[in-house]
């Protein structure tokens, strides 16, 4: 856009924003008190109103002789509107960022709200939410494989294995997107848990991945900001080995938590929304699944100690006594 484009941009949003407490205006007015060419006006004129209208700030009434007029919807949507014109005039850009992928949850700082892909994100979770048959900005082919095992120390519960993704800074199922490159989406779930499982080797004398069904979930992106259309397909591991090794990032989640819609690991969410429908399609849900390993796994010391604070801080207090009750007698 040139200086001059931006010039007479912001003087019809300051000349709309003064319409505040005013009856509501035609656009031929508009056009008017703005100063712009008659062979641009009817133009512009339009094509801001629709964009500026995106922002709720405007609202549309008919006149009695049947055109239509413009008004400010309140105070606020007009210093929007100054703002906007402000933003032009100075060249500054109200969003940045663009280039960093992934979003967070709130509560936000004033960098991250005004930060492009976070600001998207917030807009098309909002569309998804007044319409939820909205059109997916992208379509996504992705495979999600589910281990589940039984945990030493746990009652004997089941949990699943969730992996830590950086850039959508949320946790869910191994797995990954489909490339080009894969054979077939056996291959990707395959090439997904050898990258993300530190040490696993899929060997076929001892692993086997069962297909489970494919779903399609519609949600905006954490990554991207975007609504999206994922496919997913499903597969469970199921190996004789009875140690599995793990990601920098892996957890293992209680069968009772993995589709709590607000369950937390720290500060990360879950994204389970396709693992959600999948449980509806399978008989017997996730529970009905069998285990992926022949054994219990044992805890990490980390674990231990998240799971029995107390516990282990008492032992390690008897462990000091003792320690400092030996002192004198080997002085």
């Amino acid at each position: 856009m040139t200086e001059a484009a931006r010039m007479r941009t912001a003087d019809l949003l300051d000349c709309l924003a003064a319409q505040w407490g005013a009856a509501p205006i035609t656009a031929r007015e508009l056009n008017r008190q703005a100063g712009l060419e008659p062979a641009e006006a009817d133009r512009t004129v339009a094509a801001v109103l629709a964009l500026v209208g995106v922002f709720g700030v405007l609202r549309t009434e008919t006149a009695p002789d049947g055109i239509p007029t413009t008004a400010v919807v309140s105070p606020h949507a007009a210093y929007f509107l100054r703002g906007l014109a402000a933003y032009l005039r100075s060249g500054h850009e109200m969003l940045d960022n663009w280039e960093r992928a992934g979003t967070v949850a709130g509560p936000y700082t004033d960098n991250q709200v005004l930060a492009g892909p976070q600001f998207l994100y917030l807009a098309e979770t909002r569309r998804l939410s007044l319409d939820p048959a909205a059109v997916p900005l992208r379509e996504v082919d992705v495979v999600q494989v589910i281990v589940k095992a039984r945990r030493r120390g746990r009652g004997g519960q089941a949990h699943y294995l969730l992996q830590y993704d950086e850039r959508a800074r949320q946790y869910q199922l191994p797995g990954g997107h489909v490339r080009t490159t894969d054979a077939d989406h056996r291959a990707a779930a395959i090439r997904e848990l050898e990258e993300e499982l530190v040490g696993y080797h899929h060997d076929p004398d001892r692993d086997v991945l069962t297909n489970l069904g494919t779903i399609d979930a519609v949600q905006p992106s954490r990554t991207f900001g975007a609504v999206s259309a994922y496919r997913v397909t499903f597969f469970q591991l199921k190996t004789e080995s009875d140690r599995l090794p793990l990601g920098p990032g892996s957890h293992w989640t209680q069968e009772k938590q993995i589709l709590a819609p607000a369950f937390l690991i720290g500060r990360a969410s879950l994204n389970v929304t396709a693992l959600s429908q999948l449980d509806t399609t399978l008989p017997g849900g996730l529970k009905g699944l069998p285990m992926s390993l022949p054994g219990r796994l044992q805890r990490t010391l980390s674990e231990a100690i998240r799971d029995r604070p107390w516990e282990v801080a008492g032992l390690a207090v008897g462990v000091i006594g003792l320690a400092v009750s030996l002192i004198p007698l080997l002085l």
